[in-house]
């Protein structure tokens, strides 16, 4: 078999494997298929297996709303709202927004954006009670200059007892600020 023959075998091999995956509808990947070919290699059952088995762990091994992290392995601790994998469990409060930044950037993280916070909350994955408020990835200021004025304010969220049970969202609270026994976090990705 000529190596132009052998490179299309394997190019239609790849791309009825991509066709079946993205005919199947929404697909989350689990990991890079860590194989390589050549050029000059013959496309033997193996190699076909290889990447069969990946399309099959594509189409739905794996309840859609779990979460995975490296090579399909499945993250317990969070779970998919959309295409955002969410942290189930909160963090605690009393710590600052760039705190909270801090932390999930160094789980390969990041704070939820305040619609992604109203998806998961929509979903029942946050179960806050009334004034249980956790940051989101918001900041403004006032637009003054000087002492306090000016300085970057967080964003956060959460259902309010002033607002009967609404979801209240603001961005009054100092970026720095450790003082906050009612503003919780947590990470997605």
């Amino acid at each position: 078999m000529s190596g132009i023959n052998k490179l299309s075998s394997l190019a239609w091999a790849v791309v009825v494997s991509l066709g079946i995956v993205c005919s199947s509808g929404v697909v989350y990947a689990t990991g890079p298929i860590t194989n390589t070919f050549a050029t000059s290699e013959t496309l033997t059952a193996a190699k076909m297996n290889v990447i069969n088995d990946a399309v099959k762990d594509l189409q739905g091994n794996v309840p859609s709303t779990s979460c995975r992290v490296n090579a399909g392995t499945v993250d317990a601790g969070a779970t998919r709202v959309g295409p955002l994998c969410v942290d189930n469990a909160r963090q605690a409060a009393s710590q600052s927004w760039t705190a909270a930044v801090d932390f999930c950037r160094a789980a390969n993280k990041r704070l939820l954006t305040p619609g992604e916070y109203l998806a998961a909350f929509n979903a029942t994955v946050i179960t806050a009670a009334n004034g249980e408020f956790e940051w989101v990835d918001q900041v403004g200021h006032d637009g003054s200059v000087g002492g306090t004025a000016g300085k970057l304010s967080a964003g956060y969220m959460g259902p309010s007892t002033t607002l009967t049970g609404q979801i209240l969202f603001s961005t009054n609270v100092l970026y720095d600020d450790t003082s906050n026994g009612n503003i919780f976090f947590r990470c997605a990705r």
